[in-house]
């Protein structure tokens, strides 16, 4: 019994440090919810020619979505990860990236693919 409440104890204490020290975006800074694949980037590679049900399912797919601070938004306007990568979480982002354009068969179009295969690849394998 003594062993289960010192457990207890020991979590509550690491959460309540772990909600302490999360980084709060600052009061300045506005996020937001977007596209992981912007629509915009998904045209080039056929999503023009969906119908409008298949980009409604493309726009609220809970996979294809992230909170982004403004700063990122603005930057990444509607571009790839040639283009550009977030300002933290590059690894994480190209994984997710990858598999939206993989769910919506965009990367059959895309030329670079081989080349995010490879960069993802070793993205991850750096951290093991």
């Amino acid at each position: 019994m003594k062993d289960t409440k010192l457990a207890l104890f020991i979590a509550a204490i690491l959460i309540v440090l772990a909600a302490a020290t999360r980084e709060e975006p600052s009061a300045s800074e506005s996020w937001a919810t977007t596209q992981v694949v912007p629509l915009a980037f998904a045209e080039e590679l056929g999503a023009d020619q969906w119908p409008p049900s298949m980009k409604d399912r493309f726009l609220s797919d809970m996979e294809n979505q992230i909170r982004m601070n403004q700063p990122d938004r603005v930057m990444r306007d509607g571009r790839g990860p040639d283009d550009w990568l977030p300002s933290s979480g590059q690894c994480d982002y190209m994984g997710r990236f990858m598999a939206v354009m993989e769910r919506y068969q965009l990367h059959h179009r895309e030329p670079r693919w081989r080349d995010w295969q490879t960069k993802r690849q070793r993205c991850y394998t750096q951290f093991q």
